[in-house]
């Protein structure tokens, strides 16, 4: 890695659990952020839903995403959330208005209103991105999946991690299936990863990965299973696109009470890389 722990300099690495019998891991996607610009034949800087003025939050936030938030640079991107000024009006944020923009990334189609195709979706692998978080109170990281539905018949999803900006030790991994209403959670509460160590994972770049078969869900964080679904009936089998982004203020964080608390603040989500590798035969 780069030497400021930024930039990765080592290729692409491999998957921190062996290929099944007869089988190799492949790369079948890998952004390095290694140009100066968002490659936006590989990412989009907005949901599934942009007909153009991009999206806005997912969950009764603050945030407005703008291609502009995303900064590519020495080999990462950072995704940069700030105040907004003024306000753009949507009806997904807070109060009908969006007082923050922020930068987003996707493999989602670029133009959902112009027959436009994902720009990138698989079925089963193993996916991976390393990237430094801010731990901030009111600030929200999401690496998660969803269907490649242009219906947005959204039926599961896979929250690689979701994490509140106040408590930089619990990083909440989940599967929701029957269309959303059912959910495993990898986590026994706050302050629990599973089988992984609850420490601050906010001081330097951290490593969260999913590994997605027909038989089962395993969440990594730093290359160590954290928790493991295995009700392969109720997995989801048709292909999933990647999002990753930070939100603010969301309704979690206000059900909690920990929401933003300065609305000056200027945060970053820098991005190291996003991958994901599939199995192919040896």
């Amino acid at each position: 890695m780069g030497s400021n722990g930024g930039g990765s300099t080592a290729g692409t690495g491999a998957p921190p659990i062996a290929a099944a019998a007869g089988k190799r891991w492949k790369v079948s996607f890998s952004e390095e952020f290694n140009g100066t610009t968002l490659d936006r034949s590989k990412l989009s800087p907005c949901f599934d839903w942009n007909t153009g003025d991009c999206t806005s939050t997912f969950n009764e936030g603050r945030e407005h995403y703008q291609p502009s938030q995303v900064v590519v640079s020495n080999g990462t991107a950072k995704l940069i959330a700030a105040p907004l000024s003024p306000a753009f009006s949507s009806s997904a944020c807070q109060n009908g208005s969006c007082t923050y923009k922020a930068g987003l990334l996707s493999t989602a189609r670029p133009t959902a209103s112009n027959g436009s195709k994902y720009l990138y979706s698989f079925t089963y692998g193993y996916v991976e991105s390393r990237f430094k978080f801010p731990a901030t109170r009111g600030f929200f990281t999401a690496f998660w999946m969803l269907p490649t539905d242009p219906t947005y018949n959204y039926r599961t999803e896979i929250d690689i991690l979701e994490e509140l900006g106040n408590d930089p030790t619990t990083m909440f991994m989940t599967y929701h299936y029957n269309n959303r209403d059912t959910s495993f959670s990898g986590n026994s509460g706050q302050y629990n990863n599973g089988h992984c160590a609850v420490k601050d994972y906010s001081k330097d770049f951290v490593r969260m990965g999913l590994d997605w078969e027909p038989d089962h869900i395993a969440w990594y964080i730093n290359g160590v299973e954290c928790a493991r679904f295995t009700n392969a009936s109720v997995i989801e089998k048709g292909p999933m696109q990647l999002i990753l982004h930070m939100m603010v203020d969301n309704n979690w964080q206000r059900r909690w009470n920990v929401g933003l608390t300065d609305p000056t603040l200027v945060r970053q989500l820098e991005v190291d890389y996003i991958r994901v590798y599939q199995q192919a035969p040896a």
